[in-house]
């Protein structure tokens, strides 16, 4: 029996770290020797039970997070004697600089961490990444922090068909002899390099939005065909695998509308989710066409699909009154050159969409369908990225941190066509697209919530540059002389570079 940190072995176990329980069991080469094992662990008041797995041959495992540093009992529960009442005491250390705690939803549509650091997601889609070569996927964890990204999309299963030329060495479980999958046979050479992936997304401070199902098989492998109880079966043992690492976040499905279950079987899955994660990780599930109903009490963030909704201001914010809950547009197209309408939108095209979502008070994610020589994408394969978009992206991720508050709200979200967002009397963000005119006078919408603007109010003026990626600060101050039911305004005049992609960030002085 070894406890040790999963993530750094000679290191203490940190609050929301991963302390892992290695066992020796009986031999689980086949499956009616594979034994139950959980485990619960105790802290004063608090018990959590946790799912271990089988780990080949006769290795066996239990990963728990610490949720709060102290001390900590455990005990196992298993129904081979090997494994059953094992018990130990380790101590939880306070977190490192680096380790604020798992992503959770915050002040209704906008995310931070445990310890209420925010999180502003600027994220990607690589989906067949951990299926590729060594040296590829340690490629693509550069390319996706180097860039800045800080969430990363990607499938569990393999993907086939088209834009797929490569067929991975390992699949998720042993096959029969009818050439069937075994999922009480999961090989665990797979699961491990899912597990490196998310540690390696984890180790450069990035969320790893794991999609458990997909649609894009194309026939090649079946692993679209299982039945709900084989679905169940997998699910259990990804979770017990995956949970304990704070980075992780569970998409039920990309596009699942595409295959051919009833809406209710998606519910069961969500069900069983909350029922077997231990932590409550985040949750939801991407539509193609047919939107899943995202008010349902199991999801805590809508997930969506629609390039239409960021292609002109005011329209993503549409979909945060309908559910009341954080908006990722997960899917707005992609920079690319591919003949398909939803993979050739030029650099500019996708950052200018970025910032409009950013400006109705949603997030999006991006992805880049440049073909390579072998007739794949980036978004399938990975690897270095060709297009201008990102570090663009990540200019803008360093924008949203300087906020200092939850997020970004739309302010005036009725009548105000700049679509101008912020923290009522503290920070605005107002983007002016792609062609800014030669000069912008002082205004600012007054909502409904938060402060009240007041005459007097003094504020700074920052022009920011979002494809050139520079910010001049302070180019302007005003001090408002007006304040209306539903603006206020200064006699103040601010040039701008006319024809630039610019933004204004106005902060309040004082």
């Amino acid at each position: 029996m070894t406890l040790r940190n999963d993530l750094h072995p000679d290191a203490p176990i940190e609050r929301w770290g991963v302390a892992e329980l290695e066992l020796d069991g009986p031999d689980g080469t086949e499956p009616t020797t594979r034994a139950h094992l959980s485990a619960v662990f105790e802290s004063g008041a608090t018990r959590i039970e946790v799912p271990g797995f089988w780990d080949g041959a006769n290795r066996y495992a239990v990963r728990f997070s610490p949720p709060e540093a102290g001390t900590w009992s455990y005990r196992t529960a298993s129904d081979a004697a090997e494994l059953d009442g094992i018990a130990g005491v380790f101590d939880a250390v306070g977190p490192s600089a680096d380790n604020h705690g798992p992503v959770q939803v915050a002040a209704m549509y906008h995310f931070a961490h445990a310890d209420g650091t925010p999180y502003r997601p600027v994220g990607a889609t690589v989906y067949n990444w951990i299926h590729q070569p060594d040296a590829l996927v340690a490629q693509t964890l550069d390319a996706v922090a180097d860039a800045g990204f800080d969430k990363l999309r990607f499938l569990v299963f393999p993907q086939g068909g088209a834009h797929v030329e490569y067929v991975p060495p390992r699949f998720p479980f042993a096959r029969r002899d009818d050439g069937s999958w075994d999922v009480e046979r999961p090989d665990p050479e797979f699961f491990r390099a899912v597990e490196s992936a998310v540690r390696g997304l984890l180790e450069r401070g990035i969320e790893a939005d794991v999609i458990l199902y997909h649609p894009y098989d194309g026939g090649q492998f079946g692993l679209d065909r299982l039945s709900e109880d084989e679905d169940a079966v997998y699910l259990d043992h990804l979770v017990a695998r995956l949970a304990a690492y704070r980075n992780v976040w569970w998409s039920l499905a990309n596009e699942y509308d595409q295959l051919e279950r009833p809406e209710e079987r998606w519910d069961r899955v969500f069900q069983q989710l909350v029922r077997i994660d231990p932590y409550g990780r985040l949750r939801s599930i991407h539509n193609w066409i047919r939107l899943y109903d995202y008010n349902k009490p199991w999801v805590t963030h809508a997930s969506i699909q629609n390039g239409w909704a960021v292609a002109e201001r005011g329209r993503a914010l549409i979909y945060r009154d309908a559910y009341r809950k954080p908006i990722m547009l997960d899917e707005i197209q992609y920079e690319g050159n591919t003949a398909e309408r939803w993979g050739d939108l030029t650099a500019r095209q996708l950052v200018h969409r970025f910032w409009l979502a950013t400006c109705d008070g949603t997030y999006a994610s991006h992805g880049e369908s440049f073909l390579d020589e072998n007739g794949s994408l980036h978004i399938v394969v990975g690897g270095a990225f060709r297009g201008e978009s990102p570090g663009r992206l990540g200019f803008l991720r360093r924008i949203l941190d300087e906020v200092d508050g939850a997020g970004l709200d739309p302010i005036d979200k009725w009548w105000d066509e700049t679509s101008t967002v912020g923290i009522p009397r503290r920070h605005y963000l107002r983007y002016l697209g792609t062609s800014a005119p030669a000069s912008w006078d002082a205004e600012l919408p007054q909502g409904v919530v938060g402060e009240r603007l007041e005459v007097g109010d003094r504020f700074a003026v920052d022009v920011i540059d979002t494809w050139n990626m520079t910010v001049a600060e302070n180019v302007a101050e005003f001090a408002l002389a007006e304040v209306h039911r539903n603006f206020a305004t200064a006699p103040v005049t601010v040039p701008l570079p006319e024809g630039e992609a610019i933004a204004l960030r106005i902060r309040r002085i004082g």
